[in-house]
């Protein structure tokens, strides 16, 4: 999907809050809402929902969030070192 620029705008407040921690890639079906994610993989899931919440409150339908976070699944300088992304 693209992004529409009306909704880009609208969610603009949500974007601000959320700043440089994501970077939105596109909307689906204009309800779904994809989101290249920065931030420590150990918060993802609890920052989904609350992107969620914030785009709500913006007057906009959301059905849903996904960050997506390319090949890293965990956070190496956080539990120690290990920059190993084998499989799990």
């Amino acid at each position: 999907g693209d992004i529409e620029e009306d909704l880009a705008t609208k969610i603009q407040p949500a974007l601000d809050v959320l700043g440089d921690v994501v970077e939105l890639l596109s909307i689906e079906v204009d309800t779904v809402f994809r989101f290249k994610y920065h931030g420590l993989i150990k918060n993802k899931r609890g920052m989904e929902a609350w992107a969620g919440v914030l785009i709500r409150n913006c007057d906009v339908d959301c059905t849903g969030v996904v960050f997506e976070t390319g090949y890293r699944k965990r956070d190496p300088y956080y539990d120690g070192g290990d920059h190993w992304h084998g499989p799990y």
